[in-house]
Formats: structure tokens, C-alpha cells, sequence
């Protein structure tokens, strides 16, 4: 039953209810994004979650908010593992400080690394029981035989690359070069502390500084062997491998909560905006001691954030947020004469999937870096990003150029990035509108959505007499069937919308259907007019996709849902379910659906208190 905004108001002021439970849509689980949802301040206090209402003032739904309780203590990784990425970066860059931005020496011992560096294991995007198509590649903390091995292998083959003929003196100092032999001890003693700190990211204490001497053997003559096994001994290190941190200080009134040192919070801003090792400012500012100060903090966040280095990284948050590598390999397609004929005089190929990919990330890191843009703007701008002529030819523009003003679609035809070729191409002649809505439901607004039933099939379905949306509704939503539940009030409607774009992503009015030998054999009308139910009570049709993005930012379940993914980026973990994240899940939500932007999302996440400290349990 539907309500006014009055007596929901009133509701809440009677009974003091400040959270909407998860909602039932017939049988099937709909929005998680609780738990408690309430419209916290920074002092705890609560506020009535802001409803949704229709045209005539009806309540049908209320926006998603987190319940803050600024007593409770997040959990943190045990033992966070540097990434590939993090790993390649770390080493070159070391590599650099080392020989003091001597770039001819450090590329030289950089480009003999490459062989041994295709080999080292890369991430794959986490498979957890809340989403099984994968999460984010930096919460694969997987150690195989093989990060030993091949690590081991390219430490040895730096460390020997590094002290080669006339390196070993830029490398260590003009002390290892001289004919002054009572100077080696202290030079072989300098470069442990020197190198050491940059390499295992914080001073070394003395009885660090004897282990590693160990490592360089009992003579203290310069011996270029003898410095390959010490410089192989740090890049084997646990502390250069893994983010290791032990806090310096208690929070007050947080069982087994503690702030990070200098040298910690420098290395957590660096791997989260640049995913590399602190640079030389960051590396003088935790030295000085003053990276715990607030005021040098956030000028170490806004400098970094202004480095190039954090749109990499943004990037890769946003290609596993949109899951766009799941596109499947288009020009393995071209076999089927069905699809071949479909594809008609555009050259499906495998580049032309990265190209899908790489315009459906750019929009994001546009509107983030370029424009300060907002969610709203992702979800209905009219821009074109595609930088190449193929996929140009798609959306029926000219390639933008990278540099100027993205090129406008034609009016009307395509809004926001859900309508872009990555989220509608298949590797089939005909559309997924199943699999688009399970996305939407899944991944954008964060509902869950139940198993499939046994005997379920993921097959294309027939299109012998009808359209693809005709198929699907024949098979899914029968009163008999037991599909009927989830798939006409969770899925099939926001599949739907989207109709009017075929199966390679271009616009069209009509479904043209071809027999398996590619001949042509129907064309019909399609019909994007849905009820999407972004809510349970919301009954309201679209007639499209610009209404479906208009009903799905209105909502606020895409901007809660955003804040629930960059969390789990960010600190590489899934949200507490109990609640224990709320306060940092609150306070992300609030700045992208409360008129910040993309970029401020960022920011807002690494001034975090979540962000500075780490809980070590009792």
C-alpha cells in the first residue's frame, strides 16, 4: 500500500523507526542496502530516512542510508598483499630512487627485468559469496608458489643488474669505489639504512640493520656478490612484499583500535592514489613527523590526488566496479553467420571490444577528473567517449580526440552509461535483456537477487515468432512458472528498457532476426515500455532508458551502492554485514547523493578516520 509522505513522516515520529527493513518482492530478497539505513550525523544522531515520492506525493520507497554507530571498531585485513600492479610499480620506482633519478641506469636495470615480470601472477577479481561473478582484484590476497618463485627470480636479477660495472658506485656511493678501504664498513652499513628504508617503506631499527648485514656476509670489503644478495634480501622481504602495519598510538574509547604511524599513512595514501611506494614529498612529510598532523595530511591528499598516477588508479576501481571486462570475446562471434550477418559491415573484432571497454570507463573517469562531475551526470549524460572510428560508427558520431569537447549523441538516443556498448553487447545475435537486468539489480543498485531455480538455463532463447523481449516473457514470467517471482519484479523490467539497442550496442527501432544461416527473416517492432520496480511499490512505467536512469538516480540506491564498492576497493574487504562500517559507508554515501561529486568520493574516503587507523583483534 502506497503512502503519502505525511504519514510516513508521522510514522516515523510515532514509532521512532529510522530504518526500512529489506524489502519482499514476492518471494524473492529485494534491496540490501541497509543494514538499519538511517541518515546518520557525525555525532550518531539519527534522522529520518528521506522518502521517494511519484507525481501525486505517494511514498515508494525510501533512500538507502547506513546506520552510524560511532562506538563500533571496523575490522581490517590481517596481512594486505601488494598488488601485481603495486608490486611492478614499487620495484621500478625503488629502483629509480636508488640510483637518484638517474634514469639512463634505472631504465637499463628496468628493462632487464621484463621476462621475469610477465611471469609474476596477476590478480583476478575476487569470486565471494556475495557476488560470484567477482568483485575487485585488490581483494585477491591468493599467495601462489609462483609470487615466490618469480619473485625471487626477479629480486636476484635486479639486485645483479643493479651493481653491474660502473653501478655499483652510482648505487652505493663513491665509498665503494675509492681506494680507501677503512670507509667500506661504514658504507656497506650506510647503504642497509639508505636503501633499506625506502625499500621496506620505514626506518629500520638495529637489530634490522645486523640482519640484513648477515645478508652481505661477514667481510667488510665491497664485493658487488655480496650487495646482490643484500638488495635480493630486501626485495624478498615481507615488508617489501605486503603492506605490514603496526599502529602507533591508541583511539580513545576503540577496543583495539589504533592510529598509523607517519611511515604507514604514507605508504596507505601512496598504494591507495598512486599504487606505488611514497614519493620523495610524502617520504619527507612522514620523516618530518608531521604526516599525523591534519592540516599536512590533507595537503599530502590534495597533491596526490592532482598527481596523473590517481587517475590510473581510479581507473582501475571503475573497471571492476563496471564489471566490463565481462564482455564477452566479440570477434570469437564472427563464426556465427547469424551474428555475421547482424554485425552487417561493421568489423567485429577483438579490438573493438576494448574500445567498448575503454569508452565505458572513460565516461567515468571524465566526469571524475575532468568535469567534477556527479552520479546523475554517468547515469544521463549524452556524451560520446569513444576515442576510436569503429565504435564511433556504433553510436553514429565522430571519434572524440581526447582533447576537446566530447561529441554529443544524437538527441535523445542514448543517455547516461548504461546505455553504452559495453553493458548491451553480446557474443549472439540477439540481446541479453535477462543478463542487463540482473546487472542493474546486482551491481548498480546493490539488491540481491536469488539463485535461479534447479533446471534453470542461461541458453538464448527462441525467437522463432517474436522478439527477443517476447521469448523472454514467454519462458519467465508465466503465472506457472517459478520464475515469475523475481524475474517480472527484479530483473526483466530493467532488462527491457533497453530494447532498443541491439546486440553490438547500435540504436534501433526495429529487432531484426535471422535464421541461424544468416538470412534475414523477421523485423520487428521493439518495445522498450517497462516497469522497472527500482523500488517494490514503484508501479510507474518507463517508456525507455532515459526514464529508467531518471528513476534509477532518484532513488539514491546507486549512489549508496557506489559507496559500498569503493569501500570495498579501498580497503580491499567486504563491508561488515553486522554494521561495524556503517559510519565510513554513511559519510561516502552522503557525498555522492548529497551533491558532491565523483572526485569528492575520493577524497572524502582517505581523510576517513577508517582510513588512518587499523584494529588489531585481542
Amino acid at each position: 500500500m502506497k503512502q503519502s509522505v505525511v504519514e510516513v513522516q508521522q510514522y516515523f515520529r510515532i514509532s521512532g523507526m529510522v530504518a526500512v527493513g529489506a524489502m519482499l518482492f514476492g518471494g524473492c530478497v529485494g534491496s540490501v542496502n541497509g543494514p538499519g539505513g538511517d541518515d546518520s550525523d557525525d555525532n550518531g544522531s539519527s534522522k529520518p530516512p528521506p522518502p521517494v515520492v511519484d507525481d501525486n506525493g505517494n511514498v515508494i520507497g525510501v533512500k538507502p542510508t547506513f546506520s552510524c554507530d560511532n562506538g563500533a571498531v571496523p575490522a581490517s585485513v590481517g596481512l594486505r598483499k601488494l598488488t601485481t600492479t603495486q608490486y611492478r610499480n614499487t620495484l621500478r620506482d625503488l629502483i629509480g630512487v636508488a640510483f637518484n633519478g638517474d634514469n639512463t641506469e634505472a631504465m637499463g636495470v628496468w628493462s632487464a627485468l621484463s621476462a621475469g615480470l610477465a611471469k609474476y601472477p596477476t590478480e583476478e577479481r575476487e569470486r565471494v559469496p556475495q557476488d560470484l561473478h567477482g568483485s575487485y582484484r585488490q581483494l585477491d590476497q591468493d599467495l601462489q608458489q609462483a609470487h615466490v618463485d618469480v619473485g625471487y627470480e626477479i629480486a636476484a636479477a635486479a639486485a645483479s643488474k643493479m651493481v653491474e660495472g660502473a653501478r655499483l658506485g652510482k648505487l652505493v656511493g663513491g665509498c665503494a669505489t675509492d681506494s680507501n678501504t677503512g670507509n667500506d664498513a661504514a658504507c656497506i652499513d650506510d647503504f642497509i639504512k639508505g636503501f633499506g628504508e625506502r625499500a621496506l617503506r620505514r626506518p629500520l631499527e638495529t637489530d634490522e640493520v645486523a640482519f640484513y648485514r648477515g645478508f652481505y656476509g661477514t667481510s667488510n670489503a665491497i664485493d658487488p656478490l655480496a650487495f646482490t644478495d643484500l638488495i635480493a634480501g630486501f626485495l624478498t622481504a615481507p615488508q617489501f612484499l605486503y603492506m605490514v602495519e603496526h599502529g602507533d598510538r591508541a583511539i580513545p574509547n576503540k577496543a583495539d583500535l589504533f592510529g598509523l604511524s607517519n611511515f604507514e599513512l604514507a605508504s596507505r595514501l601512496s598504494y591507495h592514489f598512486t599504487q606505488s611506494m611514497p614519493d620523495a614529498d610524502l617520504w619527507a612529510a612522514a620523516k618530518a613527523g608531521t604526516l599525523t598532523s591534519e592540516g599536512e595530511y590533507e595537503k599530502q591528499v590534495d597533491r596526490l590526488m592532482d598527481d596523473p598516477r590517481a587517475r590510473k588508479a581510479s581507473q582501475e576501481f571503475f573497471t571492476d566496479y563496471l564489471k566490463v571486462e565481462d564482455l564477452p570475446a566479440l570477434e570469437a562471434a564472427n563464426d556465427k553467420k547469424d551474428f555475421k550477418a547482424l554485425a552487417g559491415d561493421l568489423a567485429v573484432t577483438n579490438m573493438l571490444r576494448q574500445n567498448m571497454i575503454d569508452d565505458a570507463v572513460e565516461m567515468f573517469q571524465y566526469y571524475t577528473w575532468e568535469k567534477g562531475g556527479s552520479v546523475d551526470d554517468v547515469l544521463k549524460s549524452e556524451l560520446s567517449f569513444a576515442r576510436t572510428s569503429d565504435l564511433a560508427k556504433v553510436y553514429n558520431v565522430e571519434p572524440w580526440d581526447g582533447q576537446s569537447d566530447p561529441p554529443a549523441l544524437p538527441g535523445g538516443e542514448r543517455p547516461g552509461f548504461l546505455t553504452r556498448a559495453a553493458f548491451l553487447s553480446t557474443d549472439q545475435a540477439t540481446t541479453r535483456p535477462i543478463m542487463k537486468g540482473v546487472f542493474i539489480r546486482t551491481s548498480v543498485l546493490c539488491d540481491e537477487i536469488p539463485p535461479p531455480p534447479p533446471g534453470a538455463s542461461n541458453a538464448p532463447v527462441d525467437t522463432t515468432n517474436g522478439t527477443t523481449r517476447e521469448a523472454v516473457e514467454a519462458i519467465t514470467e508465466q503465472a506457472s512458472s517459478a520464475c515469475a517471482g523475481c524475474h517480472q519484479t527484479l530483473i526483466n523490467g530493467l532488462g527491457f528498457a533497453t530494447e532498443n539497442y541491439d546486440a553490438l550496442g547500435r540504436h534501433r527501432s526495429e529487432e531484426v532476426l535471422f535464421s541461424d544461416e544468416g538470412k534475414e527473416r523477421l523485423r520487428l517492432e521493439v518495445n522498450t515500455r517497462a516497469i522497472p520496480r527500482v523500488f517494490e511499490d514503484d508501479e510507474r512505467e518507463v517508456s525507455g532508458p532515459g526514464e529508467l536512469m531518471a528513476r534509477i538516480a532518484e532513488s539514491g540506491k546507486v549512489q549508496a551502492c557506489m559507496a559500498r564498492n569503493y569501500f570495498r576497493f579501498t580497503f580491499a574487504r567486504w563491508e561488515d554485514a553486522e554494521g561495524a562500517d556503517n559510519c565510513a559507508l554513511e559519510r561516502l554515501r552522503k557525498t555522492v547523493d548529497g551533491g558532491g561529486g565523483l572526485k569528492d568520493m575520493l577524497r572524502t574516503v582517505a581523510l576517513s578516520t577508517e582510513f588512518k587507523s587499523r584494529k588489531f583483534a585481542q
